[in-house]
């Protein structure tokens, strides 16, 4: 899981499939459809705790904007 999600982060592309996969390994019970209805409200708050849980090393510009992981 670890490595996908660190190929969605570099891509810049939110993958919704991949982040329903990790909810669902962690006892969500939800539909897909109810689960994408509300990441894209709370987005950033799933990131920052995958990013945290997965202890990854992030690269930003001068401007605070995500560049990439690195490991």
């Amino acid at each position: 899981m670890r490595a996908e999600y660190i190929k969605m982060r570099n891509s810049n592309q939110l993958d919704i499939g991949l982040l329903y996969t990790y909810a669902r390994e962690q006892g969500l019970s939800m539909s897909i459809e109810h689960f994408a209805a509300g990441a894209q409200f709370c987005a950033n708050d799933i990131i920052d705790h995958l990013d945290h849980k997965f202890e990854l090393t992030l690269v930003f510009d001068k401007a605070g904007n995500f560049v990439k992981v690195v490991e």
